[in-house]
């Protein structure tokens, strides 16, 4: 009879030295501007008035706030006593809260889409143009080179280019090497 008292009265023993020690690991509580219930082992922000602190360790007041740890890389997840932190702690250039920082690394994305974008077309266009270059280099060593060029004409039979019109694509044909080459 004794040995079924005492299970229950060790389990009882033990439930109060877990709750002690979640209490000393979290000695802070306070409300904060939203009236949320806030949790940490760390002091509230400056904002929050001595009113809001509902339990703190051994009577001490925050007279500022600890410096957050910045996250590694712009996608870290943000520290878990974070949720404590107010929108105006953002606004003087300390630590912001996680909702910021998501606004942050999404504008930082959208910047570097962006830029990838502006890059890829800036090298499309530069591709196109090599590639235009590089047609009007052969379009001229074809017509300097003699051999006969062959043209269809509107019903789709082919005529050859006589010296005059071989002449005259030479000519157009150095005039867009000189416009879409430039310095080549």
């Amino acid at each position: 009879m004794t040995a079924i008292r005492f299970v229950p009265c060790a389990l009882a023993a033990g439930a109060l030295l877990f709750a002690s020690a979640a209490d000393a690991a979290t000695p802070w509580q306070w409300r904060d501007a939203q009236g949320r219930m806030v949790y940490s082992d760390r002091a509230p922000p400056t904002d929050v008035r001595a009113s809001q602190i509902l339990r703190s360790p051994a009577g001490e007041r925050a007279t500022s706030s600890p410096p957050s740890a910045a996250p590694s890389s712009p996608d870290a997840a943000p520290p878990a006593d974070h949720a404590a932190a107010s929108p105006s702690k953002a606004q003087g250039g300390a630590a912001s809260t996680w909702v910021e920082r998501e606004r942050a690394f999404r504008q930082r994305m959208a910047e570097r889409e962006e830029n990838e974008a502006k890059q890829r077309e800036e090298s499309e266009r530069a591709a196109s143009a090599k590639r235009a270059c590089d047609e009007a280099q052969r379009e001229i060593r074809t017509l300097e080179s003699g051999i006969r060029v062959v043209t269809l004409n509107t019903r789709g039979e082919p005529e050859p280019l006589d010296d005059a019109q071989r002449a005259q694509r030479l000519k157009t044909a150095r005039a867009d090497l000189g416009r879409l080459c430039g310095d080549r």
